[in-house]
């Protein structure tokens, strides 16, 4: 049943709200699932599978799904700061999405075929100094997705 508060804002009001709690709802879920991935799972795999082969592809794929639900979720989330006009008012929170995007697709779009490359060369000191920034990146999208949410807690995304 809403109360009074909510029986008198406006639908403006109550938009802004759906998209408050929209954002964070999603803010939330985005870092949830790369600290789950990069500090759960992958680091699970190679610990139970009993080949590393099998534990690095199982990894590689849930890493690249993890990539593209981290660019669809960014995207939802500039298309709600968009139609807040909060761009000037909030320049911290749109770095954050973007870096928290950008430094998983970086590592898909750039490292990963070199990567392939260097494994397919028998290049295994290569391709693990690219693995190494790959991680690198992935860390860098958990924190930076941790800071999301702190600063959504403060502000509605």
């Amino acid at each position: 049943m809403a109360t009074a508060i909510e029986q008198t804002a406006s639908p403006a009001q109550r938009g802004r709200r759906l998209l408050d709690f929209c954002s964070t709802v999603l803010v939330t879920l985005w870092a949830g699932s790369l600290w789950t991935v990069c500090g759960i799972v992958a680091p699970q795999l190679f610990a139970t599978l009993p080949e590393r082969q099998l534990a690095g592809q199982m990894a590689a794929r849930l890493f690249h799904i993890e990539t593209w639900l981290g660019v669809v979720i960014a995207i939802a989330l500039l298309a709600i700061f968009a139609s807040r006009k909060a761009f000037a008012a909030s320049k911290a929170i749109l770095w954050l999405i973007l870096l928290t995007a950008a430094a998983p697709l970086a590592s898909e779009l750039i490292l990963g075929p070199m990567m392939s490359a260097a494994r397919a060369a028998g290049d295994m000191a290569r391709f693990g100094m690219l693995h190494g920034v790959s991680a690198v990146l992935f860390l860098i999208a958990c924190l930076s997705a941790l800071a999301l949410v702190w600063k959504a807690r403060q502000q509605a995304v």
